[in-house]
C-alpha cells in the first residue's frame, strides 16, 4: 500500500468516526428535544391548572368573605335585639314594682295600700 491509500483509509476511518458521532449527537438531540417538548406540555398543563385553581380560590374567598360579613351583621342584629329585650325586661320589672306599690288591678283601677293612704293623710 502506498501512502496515498493509507491516507485515504485514515480519512475514511475519521469520516466513519465523525459519521458515528453525528448520529449519536443527532439521537441525543432528538431525545432532548422530545423531553423538552414533554416538559413544555406538562408546564402548560400545570399553568392551566394553576389558573383554574386560583380562579376557584378567588371565588371561594369571595363567598367566604360574604359569609363573614353576614355573620357580623347577624351578630349586630342579635346585640341590638338583646338590648331591646333587656330594656323590655327592665320596663316589665318597673311595671311590676309600680303595680305592687300602687296595687293596680287588671282593669286599670288604682288601689292605694292603707299604709300609703295613711302616709298621704299625714302630709
Amino acid at each position: 500500500m502506498c501512502s496515498k491509500d493509507k491516507t485515504i483509509q485514515e480519512l475514511q476511518k475519521e469520516y466513519d468516526g465523525m459519521k458515528l458521532s453525528y448520529h449519536t449527537v443527532k439521537e441525543a438531540y432528538e431525545t432532548l428535544r422530545n423531553k423538552v417538548k414533554s416538559l413544555d406540555d406538562r408546564l402548560s398543563a400545570c399553568q392551566k391548572t394553576t389558573k383554574f385553581l386560583e380562579a376557584r380560590y378567588e371565588g371561594k374567598q369571595i363567598v367566604l368573605n360574604q359569609y363573614i360579613y353576614d355573620v357580623a351583621k347577624l351578630k349586630q342584629e342579635l346585640a341590638y335585639k338583646e338590648n331591646l329585650v333587656n330594656k323590655l325586661q327592665s320596663y316589665h320589672a318597673s311595671s311590676y314594682i309600680l303595680e305592687r306599690i300602687f296595687n293596680i288591678t287588671p282593669n286599670g283601677r288604682i288601689i292605694i295600700h292603707s299604709m300609703m293612704a295613711r302616709w298621704w293623710k299625714k302630709q
